[in-house]
């Protein structure tokens, strides 16, 4: 079987939360680990995603 292909989010995470701090997925992102699946960042990056607009959306 092959290994899955791991994706590091580090500096993703390190960049969102210098930029927002209070923003809500910031807690999110910081409690995930540095390096995801390939299938696992898509599936959390839609949601991710889906949830920053939403934040977005009701400033």
């Amino acid at each position: 079987m092959e290994e899955a292909t791991k994706i590091d989010i580090s500096k993703l995470k390190t960049g969102f939360l210098g930029k927002f701090p209070s923003h809500p997925l910031s807690r999110i992102l910081s409690s995930e680990p540095d390096s995801l699946t390939s299938t696992e960042f898509l599936a959390k990056a839609q949601t991710w995603l889906a949830f920053f607009r939403g934040e977005k959306e009701n400033e």
